[in-house]
């Protein structure tokens, strides 16, 4: 949210809350000489609940106003001395798959990305295909999706961490000859 739109929802919730005090003031007549005339239907009940109406209004202002602004939440940062670069998680995440379609061994991948102080952090899910050594093959992918990811994009991956989540059974049984 833009700067300008921040501030004048704190201006407004600053508003609403001496709105609701000035309510509170004039129903129990704490201001002496201050002599508002409230509506016959406007009863301590009524002007409770518009008090209580404005301040949760101001307080969901407040809470909006004071927020921090994200950066690209999908997107991960990098200077240059040109400028700045964004390079979408998603566009990494593929990098990752491409680099797990051409290791022998894996069959399904699914893969998330984080960005964090150390650099990125990358889980990948794969499947395996049976009698394959898999710590010959997490090994490999590790490397290989640090190696290609770092060289690409020339952000450091902190961590690439590995689940294999389970064999792959379901291949489709060969052709018996008659």
């Amino acid at each position: 949210m833009r700067a300008v739109a921040r501030v004048l929802m704190v201006f407004v919730a600053l508003l609403l809350i001496g709105g609701a005090l000035f309510l509170l003031a004039v129903n129990y007549n704490l201001v002496p000489g201050l002599a508002v005339y409230l509506p016959g239907w406007a009863g301590e009940e009524v002007v409770l609940g518009v008090v209580a109406a404005l301040l949760l209004i101001a307080l969901i202002f407040l809470i909006f106003g004071f927020r921090r602004a994200k950066g690209p939440g999908n997107a991960v940062l990098k200077g240059s001395e040109y400028g700045e670069v964004a390079i979408s998680i998603t566009a990494i995440e593929n990098m990752i798959f491409r680099v797990v379609q051409q290791t022998q061994g894996i069959k399904d991948v699914s893969r998330q990305v984080s960005f964090t102080q150390d650099g990125l952090s990358i889980r990948v899910k794969i499947r395996v295909m049976p009698d394959v050594s898999m710590p010959a093959v997490t090994n490999e992918l590790q490397s290989k999706v640090k190696e290609y990811v770092e060289e690409i994009t020339g952000i450091t991956v902190h961590e690439v961490k590995v689940m294999v989540e389970n064999i792959v059974t379901d291949q489709a049984p060969s052709k018996k000859q008659t």
